[in-house]
């Protein structure tokens, strides 16, 4: 799998176009802020950045609207479903789902796929050392480069670790280091490993 994330077609070029998506509620109230914030930051690196939040943000306008983009970015509510991975996903707004199954059929060659959302790294070992999680889902569907989770994150420290990573991922040919190098600032306003220790990177770790 890493091979092939490092030999798809059409990821070769710097990215130009983005879908953020956020739908905040009482227990994620940051994720509008991290919307805006990471839409900003895009903008300013001379990505178009567009956004989908709240009602707006369906299962309809994402598969509609993904498979254009060189960069996804979803801050949201995620859930695994260790009892069927299935049905693991990310919720979004007008009480939708971004399931597994549903990732089988979306086109997405995306260079770059980031969940902000709890849990969203995990998966299940299944017959024959098959792994089944959102990740199998994104690579299946063409995303080239996956930033997930491997358990329930922090609202506030999460939005400002993803301004951290985006401050970085696109001055360095290598993602890995962005990666360390937001931990290491997150990792000095929270100590605790809660805080800066879930976030993963798979696939392609290079720019280019």
């Amino acid at each position: 799998m890493l091979a092939l994330c490092q030999q798809r077609s059409g990821h070769a070029q710097a990215p130009t176009r983005a879908l953020i998506t956020g739908v905040a509620d009482v227990l994620i109230p940051a994720a509008l802020v991290e919307v805006q914030s990471v839409a900003r930051q895009l903008a300013d690196g001379g990505i178009e950045a567009e956004t989908l939040t709240q009602e707006r943000a369906t299962l309809e306008s994402l598969s509609a609207l993904a498979p254009g983009c060189n960069v996804l970015h979803l801050a949201c509510h995620g859930l695994f479903r260790a009892d069927n991975p299935m049905f693991s996903g990310i919720r979004l707004g007008a009480s939708s789902y971004l399931t597994l199954y549903d990732l089988y059929g979306l086109k997405l060659p995306a260079e770059m796929v980031v969940l902000s959302a709890c849990v969203t790294g995990v998966n299940v070992i299944a017959a024959g050392d098959e792994l089944l999680g959102l990740a199998r889902g994104l690579f299946r569907a063409g995303a080239a480069s996956l930033l997930l989770t491997l358990w329930e994150v922090p609202d506030q420290s999460t939005a400002e670790f993803m301004k951290a990573f985006y401050d970085r991922v696109f001055t360095t040919p290598n993602r890995a280091s962005a990666l360390r190098e937001a931990v290491l600032a997150i990792r000095e306003q929270y100590p605790h490993p809660i805080y800066w220790a879930p976030f993963v990177l798979m696939g392609k770790a290079l720019a280019t």
